[in-house]
């Protein structure tokens, strides 16, 4: 009575961890496909002609049973936890229904001893044999790597190499920032440097005041010499030239009937009569006709 008190108040089943009633599951469950592996294999060496082989299915409550099938047929209705050859007695390989007390399994008998397919389907209780304990070890040591793998994941949100990732982002992205700010200046730089030379070489470059001949200026720009070709009022054939230029001079000699005086500044001509841009010496001009 006292060894018993104290086996159940060191291990009560509340007791069991999750890794624990995990590492059991899985064993349990790694035990009962090799033993049908086995038994699979003995019924291949006895019998090779009669095609045996296993089929797994799901139930509708989750539990995953096994066939056993002898050229394609299958020996029962109804599926088994597992197939397994009872080497140590009676020889013959059994279908598990349900597990009893330590390594007990009820089941019923699928082939006989010498390889016949069992007809009664009687019911038998088997010892169960586990794997060698090796086996065992490394199922022990795999579930400890995986929970050791869980742990880590769980505690290191962000790893090394992550953070490396993070740091030569923040680098590369403070020196676009430098470049960028760099490039600004230099743009201004350049800009204010820049305007004042290109204002000089525009006056340096400037026809002179005598060079220009109002009347043949303004005929080149009633012409429309100066029109893009894709323009639709530029003249093209020989008689939309001709009356161009006819109109041209007639306009321009009237304009100038009562005189006319040229004024220049940076951008702006002054003679007479109305308002007309044109294009001279390599810049627009603007044309005011008083």
């Amino acid at each position: 009575l006292f060894e018993r008190i104290i086996i159940i108040l060191h291990f009560p089943p509340s007791l069991i961890t999750p890794t624990q009633r995990s590492i059991n599951l899985i064993m349990a469950s790694s035990f009962a496909k090799q033993r049908t592996t086995e038994a699979l294999k003995h019924l291949q060496s006895i019998k090779p002609t009669d095609g045996f082989i296993t089929e797994s299915y799901l139930t509708t409550d989750g539990t995953t049973l096994i066939r056993l099938k002898r050229r394609g047929i299958s020996l029962s209705e109804k599926g088994y936890l597992e197939i397994v050859h009872d080497a140590s007695s009676t020889g013959c390989v059994v279908g598990i229904t349900s597990y009893g007390a330590g390594n007990v399994g009820r089941g019923v008998v699928l082939v006989e001893k010498n390889g016949a397919v069992c007809r009664d389907l009687r019911n038998i209780r088997v010892i169960l044999r586990n794997p060698a304990a090796s086996n065992v070890g490394n199922l022990r040591a795999m579930q400890q790597e995986r929970e050791d793998n869980i742990t880590r994941g769980a505690t290191e949100i962000i790893s090394e190499e992550d953070n490396k990732q993070i740091l030569q982002f923040f680098v590369l992205a403070v020196l676009g920032l430098i470049v960028l700010r760099s490039l600004t200046s230099a743009l201004l730089g350049l800009y204010i440097l820049g305007l004042p030379l290109l204002y000089m070489y525009a006056i340096s470059t400037a026809p002179s005041l005598e060079s220009f001949d109002a009347k043949k200026e303004l005929k080149r720009v009633l012409r429309g010499e100066n029109l893009p070709e894709d323009h639709p009022d530029k003249p093209r054939d020989w008689l939309s030239q001709t009356l161009a230029r006819v109109a041209a001079t007639v306009t321009t000699e009237v304009a100038g009937l009562g005189g006319y005086e040229v004024t220049m500044t940076v951008s702006k001509i002054c003679a007479c009569v109305g308002i007309l841009f044109l294009y001279w010496g390599g810049i627009y001009c603007l044309v005011i006709f008083d």
